[in-house]
């Protein structure tokens, strides 16, 4: 089946936004998934049904990503409408990776930062014709905005740097605890202002600490992340978060599931996507090449009950004389 090229457009909460655009996961022609080489490595399923564990997924991949400084196949920063279009894309799965920005408001700094999505760009089916338009897909991204920290011009006394912490918990799904191993190590990651993120910490996890941690005095002038370090083998990873509890999900591969390739999702990926797509196919096309024999015939049938009749007629008459 042919397919040009399709694109996505994103929708940013405020101008000068950064947005990173990696292409995750290959569309098959048999309507799989399967992950693409340079992320068939991580042990991160998208075989997902709702969109918390969709996040999960997307939120696994970034940490990989700013782990590993993966480069993004694509960078643009949103213009004056706040929009960001990435065209010429290929079918598949697209994860976008939003850049933390900074606001003047009223005074203040606000700090704006997008959540992390997953976006799949659809199979175009009138992709045979050469005057089909290719998919679109538009995503207005999720965003947190808090104010950033501020210090008194003149104040009095040092003030203290405002410090927040991190609490890590992992949750183990579908398997056994004899399965399980008997500890695992997490890692802390640290993103600048500028997007520069490091290992700041590493810490194992077991049965006896109830398989979690808590980083305390972290500056809030950072971003702060977690990653698993090493996914034991038969699992995969998920990682969600509320407000400032990170979940690792482990979770036991299904036996005949071959990594890396998984069946298409049956949801949206993100709930915060709105896919536009250019589909023709409900449209009724003109019909062309009126069938006219039944017409003749059935005028030829009208003319013969005519005659027929105007005969009866006749003879009728006669008769009355």
């Amino acid at each position: 089946m042919l397919f040009r090229s399709g694109s996505i457009s994103l929708v940013c909460p405020v101008e000068g936004m950064e947005l990173s655009l990696y292409r995750v996961a290959e569309y098959e022609e048999s309507g799989s998934f399967t992950l693409t080489e340079r992320f068939r490595k991580y042990p991160v399923s998208l075989e997902q049904k709702s969109q918390e564990d969709w996040q999960g997924a997307a939120d696994a991949l970034a940490a990989y990503i700013r782990r590993d400084g993966i480069t993004a196949d694509a960078v643009l920063a949103s213009g004056s409408d706040k929009i960001v279009c990435f065209t010429d894309l290929n079918r598949g799965l697209y994860l976008v990776l939003g850049q933390t920005t900074e606001l003047q408001e009223d005074g203040k700094t606000q700090i704006y930062e997008p959540q992390t999505a997953l976006i799949a760009l659809p199979e175009d089916s009138q992709g045979t014709s050469e005057e089909t338009e290719p998919y679109q897909v538009t995503a207005v991204l999720k965003f947190e905005k808090n104010e950033k920290p501020g210090k008194p011009e003149e104040p009095e006394e040092p003030e203290e740097e405002e410090e927040t912490k991190i609490h890590v918990l992992k949750v183990w799904k579908q398997d056994q605890e004899k399965e399980r191993p008997d500890s695992i190590v997490v890692e802390l990651l640290q993103t600048d202002v500028e997007g520069n993120t490091t290992v700041a910490d590493r810490q194992t996890l077991t049965k006896e600490n109830q398989w979690s941690y808590t980083w305390k005095n972290l500056s809030t002038l950072m971003r702060w992340s977690v990653s698993e370090a090493e996914v034991p083998k038969g699992y995969t990873v998920a990682v969600t978060r509320e407000g400032n509890t990170v979940v690792l999900t482990n979770t036991a591969k299904k036996p005949g599931n071959p990594d890396g390739e998984v069946n298409p999702p049956s949801k949206k990926p993100t709930d915060k996507t709105t896919n536009k797509t250019t589909d023709k196919t409900s449209d009724k096309l003109p019909q062309t090449g009126q069938l006219w024999w039944p017409v003749l015939v059935l005028l030829f049938a009208g003319a013969i009950c005519l005659l027929v009749g105007r005969v009866l007629r006749d003879r009728k008459e006669e008769k009355n004389r």
